[in-house]
């Protein structure tokens, strides 16, 4: 059977108890990242009635997209799900209800005919404004029974859609009244018609959600889908790997990818880990792509069959021929253009400029390679020095800012701690698989203080 999840809070904040009769997790309010670290698989169902927007990060298309690409189904409605299956629906998001149906229409365009501030979940997500699209239906309700007139109540929407949203609520009918030209006494008994009468559609909607999950839960198919491949951007690369735990963040001791800059930068075996890994990824794709034989688990072997890759995918011709390669100089330090064979300069290329397409990031596979050796503890250890040292810093000297430091500085001083020229310290870096002078310089900048002034406690080695 699919797991079925539901984002809610205050579209139906006794979600809890209404879906205690069946396996549905109820989650709070989306926010961006939490549909990138929900554990969901192809199969499962995850519903979004209420999303975050102002005080926590909205959740990205992106990561619905991403979900949908994985064969998760995604609906949803009342609130942000309405929001962003309107938006997304073509991509196979699956809209629910009627406030999904008026943005998908355009009789809703703004964001903030949903919107409402309210109180936090322990105290059950207590409403302390009204959403607009709610105070619509009521109002248009109050047409239908008599209490006003269509062209009044329209004013009165006009004006509530003026205010911010905060502000939005039936006792501010008076004020509303007043800006629309409304005599007090019709807008009291209006006021009083709506607080008696409340209409609220995004409840009506998150039930309807919560009936289709109710359904999957016990294996009642949907809709037949397509499943849509997305792009794996940069974007989408940094959003997933820090919420499984390789990001970065603000300071490498947040994630795994500064444990694996620690490597890349001080153990002394780390250029030959990227070469091993770089032709293993070469020689593997070189198999699936161009229905190589597999070849041998020897050096010699896998670097030949990534040289020859690279003229499968078009980079070059082989046999080398030195009239025509010019495109490697930049590739190459002087000593290699004048002693390595064409074949081997093309290496050199091949395992410098080795990056994967956008969703396989190099750093992505080199963490999951090297992040259950020994010597990932021993990198981590590092990390965590280098943040002691410079929060240390800091606390002396508040002026202190990493970003100050001088770029060339921390250059100069992994040009001497790898002892290589300045001159050729890039194509050392990309030995090491960082991208270039700028990757460096970010990469070494928080360990700097560390390396420079303790040099010892900066020394391991990588087991390739």
């Amino acid at each position: 059977m699919p797991r079925c999840f539901l984002f809610v809070g205050p579209s139906l904040p006794d979600a809890v108890d209404l879906a205690r009769d069946s396996p549905i997790e109820v989650l709070p309010p989306v926010a961006a990242g939490d549909l990138i670290r929900l554990p969901a698989r192809a199969g499962d169902v995850v519903g979004i009635v209420d999303g975050y927007f102002h005080q926590i990060g909205t959740v990205r298309h992106k990561e619905v997209l991403a979900l949908l690409s994985d064969g998760v189904r995604v609906l949803g409605a009342s609130s942000m799900g309405a929001l962003r299956a309107a938006e997304l629906d073509s991509f196979g998001m699956e809209g629910i209800g009627g406030i999904y149906a008026d943005y998908r229409d355009g009789r809703l365009e703004a964001d903030d005919e949903v919107t409402l501030l309210h109180s936090t979940p322990e105290e059950d997500y207590r409403a302390l404004s009204e959403p607009l699209v709610c105070m619509r239906a009521t109002l248009s309700r109050a047409v239908e029974d008599g209490v006003c007139d269509r062209a009044t109540a329209s004013r009165l929407v006009a004006v509530l859609a003026g205010w911010p949203f905060g502000r939005r609520s039936y006792d501010g009918l008076a004020a509303a009244g007043r800006e629309a030209g409304i005599g007090v006494e019709a807008a009291r008994e209006i006021r009083q018609y709506c607080v008696t009468h409340r209409v609220d559609p995004k409840r009506e909607d998150a039930l309807l959600l919560l009936d289709v999950l109710r359904r999957a839960s016990r294996g009642e198919d949907g809709p037949p889908r397509d499943t849509p491949q997305v792009n794996r951007t940069s974007f989408l690369y940094l959003w997933q790997t820090g919420a499984s735990g390789l990001g970065i963040g603000d300071s490498p001791h947040q994630g795994d990818l500064g444990v694996l800059r620690a490597c890349q930068l001080f153990a002394d075996e780390s250029p030959r880990f990227h070469r091993q890994f770089v032709l293993d990824a070469l020689a593997t794709a070189c198999a699936e792509e161009c229905g190589a034989g597999s070849p041998a688990p020897d050096d010699t072997a896998l670097a030949e069959t990534a040289v020859r890759h690279g003229e499968h995918r078009g980079l070059y011709r082989l046999p080398a021929d030195p009239a025509r390669a010019g495109f490697l100089a930049p590739w190459l330090t002087p000593a290699e253009r004048d002693t390595l064979a064409p074949g081997d300069q093309l290496l050199a290329f091949l395992l410098r400029s080795f990056r994967v397409r956008p969703g396989l990031p190099w750093d992505e596979l080199a963490i999951h390679r090297l992040r259950d050796r020994p010597l990932w503890t021993g990198a981590r250890r590092i990390v965590q020095l280098a943040w002691e040292v410079n929060d240390r810093v800091l606390a002396e000297h508040q002026d202190f800012d990493l970003n100050d430091l001088d770029p060339e500085k921390i250059l100069g001083l992994f040009a001497r701690r790898w002892g290589v020229p300045r001159a050729d310290l890039e194509l050392a870096a990309m030995d090491r698989g960082l991208e270039s002078l700028d990757s460096l310089t970010m990469a070494g900048r928080a360990f700097y203080l560390l390396a420079r002034y303790n040099p010892g406690l900066v020394q391991f080695e990588v087991a390739a």
